[in-house]
C-alpha cells in the first residue's frame, strides 16, 4: 500500500514537469493509477468506549444540533449515547456512524464497505427520555453563597436550605434548555449550622402541612413536625394545621414524637398527598412526652362517606378480621360499608394472628382509599370490646418512670440485654447479662422504668415471654458524620445508625475515634468485636442507645467491619465539622428545568422510582462508575428497596464510565430479583463509500445461492407428476428448476424466500441474476416469474401472491446468466414480505431455470 502512493507521489511530480499529453505518451494507463483503488470490505464490533467517541466528534455535535438547532432534542440524545453506550430512535446510529467510520478508514475508496455490529434500543420509554443530555453539577463555594448569604461561610446544604438548591442552579447554568437534567452533587448534613449569636442565621421558613393537602398537583416542599404514627412503610407527619404521610418503603428510623422536618416533591397516592422515599429528612427536635388523641368511632357508612372528602384523621373501626400471612394483607370487613378496612403495613406483632376470623377493633389514622379498601396506619388492634394490654414502646419512651407492659420484636442484642422495637421507638431492657432472645423474636416485657444515659429503659421487675418469631426489618441506616455525632452529644436520639471511625480496644472497653468529630466518640456498649480490628478504620451500624461521659455515644452494635475490607465503606461521608468552609460532597439528586416557570425542581415522575446511586454506594462498591449495570444494580436495588412488590419499576442514575458520562438504567422487580428491561438489541448495519461519503447500504436480502448457500429459501411443490423435485441447489449454478425428466412433466412449485422486513425500508429493489433453457418459443410468462405475497401464513398454495412485472429477462435459451432490471418494491414499504419464483410445466414445454445473486436492497 506504500509503494503504491509513493508511485503516485513520483508520478504527480513527474507531471507537473511536463505537458498533459507526455502522460499517456510515456507512461501508459498512468491516468488509472492516478486514482488509487483502496476499496475494503471490513466488519467492526463498537466497544463501550466507542459511543464516548461518537458522541464527541464534532461533527456529529453539529449534525445533532442543525436537527433541532430550537429545542437541542437530538443534541441532547447524543449526548446520552455516551453513558448509555447503545443508539436510540432519536440518535439513530445512521446519522452518526459515517463520521466515526470516516475518522477510522480515512483512505478507503469508494465501493468500499464497512458493517458494524453496534447496540440499540427502540421504543424507549418516553419518560426516560427526559435524562438525555444529562450532565453532572457539582456544588461549590459560589453555590453555597447563593445558598446561604454572603454574611456566612457554610460549605454544605441542611434541611432548612434544600429548597434553595434550586436557586443556585438558576444562577450556576447559563441558558440552560426546558427539560434539561442535572445530577447535583453536593454536601449535605443533618446539624443545622451555628452562626455564635445568630447574626447573618438566615430565616428557616416550612410550608403548612394543611396547605400542600389542600392541593391537587405535585410540588416541592419544606414541611416540619411531629411524627404522630409509623407503620412498616413510612410515619404520618403533623404539624397541628394536618398531617401527611412520609413514605419510605421501609420502616420508619423515628420514634412518635420526633420533631421532623421532611424537605420533597409530593405526589397524590390513594387519594391523598404524600412525601416519597427520595425526601430528605432530619430531626431537629425530641419532644418530652407524646399520647395518642382519642379515637372517634367510626361505622361502616360513615368510613364510605369519608372517602368523598378524605383527610388523615384517627378513627376506631370495629369489623371482622380476616389475615393472608403469605400475601401480608389484613383486612377488615365492616358492616354497612362497600369498602373493607385494610390495616397497612402492621409491624411485627402489632396483629395476633389470633384473631383471625374474629371481630375486632383497630385504632389508627385513615391514610388513604381505593376503590375496594380505606388504608389505615393502626396503632391498636384486639378484641371488639376489649381493651389493649400494651403500651406503645415509643409513650413509654417518653413517659415518667413507672410500671408499664409492652410488646415489640428484638432490634438488637448486646452484652446486657436487648433493644426493644414496636415501630413507634425503641426502649432499652437492661438484663446485666445476655438474653437468650435473638434478633426477631416478638416479646412482651413488663417492668419497671428509670433513666438512664437520657432516656428511660427497663432495669427492675423484668418479666419477659416470648410469644412469636419474625424476620426484623432494619429501616434506612442515618448515616452520621463526624459533625452528626458532635451535635448528638447535645440532642440524642435511639436510631439506626451508621459512622466510620478508628477502633481502640482497651480491655473492655471498645471506643471509636470518629473521622471530623470534634468531641464525639464511639462507645461500642458490651459488644463481641473481632480483636484483629483493633487500630483499624471500621465501620460501625447498629443502634445509639444514649450519652455517657458528656462524650461517648453508646452504640448498641449490629455489625463493626474493616472499612478497607468493605471497599472503603462511606469514605465520602466522612467530612469536615459543619463550621468549616469546605466539605466533600455526599449527596446526589435530579434536578429538571422548566422554562414556562423558569426554575429548576427536584425530578420525579408517576411513571417510575427514580433512584441515583449516591457517593457511597459508589464506595461500597469499591467502584468510581458503574459499567455493567444488569450485574451491579439488581443487588443495590435489593438492599435500597427490601419491601418492592413485584412489578414495581425503579430507574437508576449513575455514572458510566470513568469520564464521568451519566446514564439511567430502568429495571423491573418480578417478585425475586431486579431485571434490567432497557436492554438493547444487538443490530448490524452496513455502510459503502459511495462519491466520498459513507451512506447506508440498506440490505434486507442477500444471497449467492453458491456454495450450498440457499439463502433460505424453501421449495413447496404443488403438483409433480412422478417427479421427485423441481428445485435443486447447485453449488456452481444457484437454484435450478425443471419439470424434466427423461420427458417433460406436468408440474408446478413455488420456491418461497424467508420473510423479508421492510418496514423501516425507504426505496428497496429487487434484483437477481438469471439464466432460461428449452423454453423453445414458449411464453416465459407462462412458466416462470417472480410473485410477491404478504400474507404467506406457511403454504404457498393458500397464499395470496401478486407476480412482480420484471424486465430485462434473458431473450432467448441460453445457458448464460442475465441480470434482469433493479425492480421498485416501493408499494411493500412498511411491511414484510415473502418472495417466491414460481415454476410451471406442461407435456408440451418444461424449461429449465437457473437463479443466483439475489438481493433486495437500497
Amino acid at each position: 500500500m506504500k509503494n503504491k502512493y509513493y508511485l503516485y507521489g513520483l508520478f504527480a511530480a513527474a507531471l507537473t514537469l511536463t505537458g498533459c499529453d507526455y502522460n499517456e505518451d510515456h507512461f501508459p494507463g498512468y491516468d488509472e493509477l492516478a486514482q488509487p483503488k483502496d476499496v475494503w470490505n471490513d466488519t467492526i464490533t463498537l466497544a463501550d468506549a466507542d459511543y464516548k467517541t461518537i458522541a464527541g466528534i464534532e461533527a456529529n455535535k453539529e449534525l445533532a444540533l442543525s436537527k433541532d438547532p430550537e429545542g437541542e432534542t437530538f443534541k441532547a440524545a447524543l449526548e446520552a449515547v455516551a453513558g448509555n453506550k447503545y443508539f436510540t430512535e432519536e440518535a439513530p446510529a445512521v446519522w452518526y456512524l459515517p463520521a466515526y467510520i470516516a475518522s477510522k478508514y480515512p483512505y478507503m475508496d469508494d465501493n468500499s464497505k464497512v458493517t458494524v455490529h453496534y447496540k440499540n434500543y427502540e421504543n424507549l420509554p418516553e419518560y426516560l427520555k427526559a435524562f438525555n443530555g444529562m450532565k453532572a453539577y457539582d456544588m461549590n463555594s459560589d453555590d453555597y453563597k447563593v445558598v446561604w448569604g454572603d454574611k456566612v461561610s457554610v460549605s454544605y446544604i441542611s434541611p432548612s436550605t434544600l429548597n434553595k438548591i434550586p436557586a443556585a442552579l438558576k444562577e450556576g447554568v447559563a441558558k440552560p434548555a426546558d427539560g434539561e437534567m442535572r445530577m447535583v452533587n453536593y454536601a449535605y448534613s443533618e446539624t443545622e449550622p451555628s452562626f455564635g449569636g445568630g447574626e447573618g442565621e438566615p430565616e428557616v421558613t416550612y410550608t403548612p402541612i394543611s396547605e400542600i393537602v389542600a392541593g391537587e398537583s405535585a410540588g416541592e416542599y419544606n414541611v416540619k413536625g411531629e411524627v404522630i404514627a409509623t407503620y412498616g412503610r413510612g410515619f404520618l407527619l403533623s404539624d397541628k394545621t394536618a398531617s401527611i404521610l412520609v413514605y419510605l418503603n421501609a420502616p420508619a428510623n423515628y420514634s412518635v414524637g420526633d420533631v421532623v422536618t421532611v424537605t420533597g416533591t409530593t405526589s397524590k397516592y390513594s387519594g391523598l398527598m404524600q412525601f416519597p422515599q427520595t425526601s430528605t429528612l432530619a430531626l431537629v427536635e425530641r419532644s418530652e412526652e407524646f399520647a395518642y388523641p382519642t379515637a372517634q368511632a367510626m361505622t361502616g357508612a360513615e368510613m364510605d362517606a369519608w372517602t368523598a372528602s378524605a383527610a388523615v384523621k384517627y378513627v376506631s373501626i370495629t369489623g371482622k378480621l380476616t389475615i393472608n400471612k403469605e400475601k401480608g394483607y389484613y383486612n377488615l370487613v365492616v358492616d354497612g360499608a362497600t369498602r373493607q378496612g385494610s390495616l397497612s403495613y402492621p409491624v411485627a406483632g402489632l396483629v395476633d394472628d389470633a384473631l383471625d376470623g374474629q371481630n375486632v377493633t383497630a385504632i389508627g389514622y385513615l391514610i388513604g382509599y381505593n376503590g375496594s379498601f380505606v388504608n389505615m396506619m393502626t396503632t391498636s388492634v384486639v378484641a371488639a370490646g376489649s381493651q389493649s394490654e400494651y403500651i406503645p414502646v415509643g409513650v413509654v419512651a417518653l413517659s415518667a418512670a413507672g410500671d408499664y407492659q409492652v410488646k415489640g420484636t428484638v432490634a438488637a442484642l448486646y452484652g446486657r440485654g436487648f433493644l426493644l422495637n414496636d415501630g413507634t421507638g425503641s426502649i432499652l431492657v437492661y438484663l446485666n447479662k445476655e438474653s437468650e432472645n435473638k434478633v426477631g423474636d416478638v416479646v412482651t416485657v413488663s417492668g419497671t422504668t428509670s433513666p438512664y444515659a437520657g432516656f428511660m429503659q427497663f432495669g427492675k421487675n423484668i418479666k419477659m415471654e416470648k410469644v412469636g418469631e419474625s424476620t426484623f426489618k432494619y429501616p434506612a441506616v442515618r448515616t452520621l458524620t463526624g459533625a452528626d455525632m458532635d451535635a448528638y452529644l447535645e440532642m440524642p436520639y435511639v436510631a439506626y445508625v451508621e459512622y466510620v471511625g478508628t477502633l481502640k480496644i482497651e480491655g473492655n472497653y471498645l471506643n471509636v475515634t470518629i473521622d471530623g468529630a470534634e468531641t464525639a466518640v464511639g462507645s461500642l456498649s458490651y459488644a463481641q468485636v473481632d480483636p484483629a480490628l483493633n487500630g483499624k478504620k471500621v465501620v460501625v451500624t447498629g443502634y445509639s442507645i444514649g450519652v455517657s461521659g458528656g462524650k461517648f455515644v453508646n452504640t448498641m452494635v449490629v455489625t463493626v467491619k474493616d472499612a478497607a475490607a468493605a471497599a472503603k465503606a462511606y469514605a465520602a461521608v466522612t467530612r469536615a465539622a459543619a463550621t468549616r468552609a469546605a466539605v466533600k460532597a455526599n449527596t446526589s439528586a435530579l434536578y429538571r428545568y422548566n422554562a414556562s416557570s423558569q426554575s429548576w425542581s427536584k425530578y420525579s415522575t408517576d411513571e417510575a422510582e427514580v433512584a441515583v446511586l449516591q457517593p457511597a454506594d459508589y464506595d461500597k462498591m469499591g467502584y468510581s462508575y458503574v459499567s455493567k449495570p444488569a450485574e451491579t444494580m439488581p443487588v443495590y436495588l435489593k438492599q435500597a428497596y427490601p419491601y418492592a412488590k413485584t412489578d414495581d419499576v425503579v430507574a437508576v442514575a449513575y455514572y458510566a464510565d470513568k469520564n464521568s458520562n451519566l446514564a439511567v438504567t430502568e429495571f423491573k422487580f418480578d417478585g425475586a430479583t431486579w431485571i434490567e428491561t432497557t436492554i438493547a438489541v444487538p443490530t448490524t448495519i452496513t455502510f459503502q463509500k459511495a462519491n466520498g461519503e459513507w451512506v447506508e447500504a440498506r440490505v434486507y436480502f442477500e444471497s449467492t445461492f453458491l456454495g450450498g448457500d440457499s439463502g433460505g429459501f424453501v421449495a413447496e411443490d404443488i403438483e409433480l407428476s412422478g417427479l421427485t423435485k423441481i428445485w435443486s441447489l447447485e453449488s456452481s449454478y444457484g437454484w435450478k428448476g425443471t419439470g424434466f425428466l427423461s420427458e417433460n412433466k406436468k408440474t408446478e412449485s413455488y420456491l418461497v424466500s424467508p420473510e423479508i422486513d421492510l418496514s423501516k425500508a425507504a426505496a428497496p429493489s429487487v434484483v437477481f441474476d438469471c439464466a432460461i433453457n428449452y423454453l423453445k418459443g414458449a411464453e416465459r410468462s407462462e412458466n416462470f416469474n417472480l410473485l410477491i405475497s404478504t400474507d404467506y401464513a406457511g403454504d404457498a398454495a393458500s397464499a395470496s401472491w401478486k407476480t412482480l412485472e420484471v424486465t430485462g429477462w434473458p431473450a432467448e435459451d441460453s445457458w448464460a446468466f442475465v441480470t434482469v432490471d433493479p425492480l421498485s418494491l416501493a408499494d411493500y414499504v412498511g411491511k414484510k414480505i415473502r418472495l417466491a419464483f414460481h415454476y410451471k410445466s406442461t407435456s408440451t414445454t418444461a424449461c429449465t431455470v437457473e437463479v443466483k445473486n439475489m438481493s433486495v436492497k437500497e
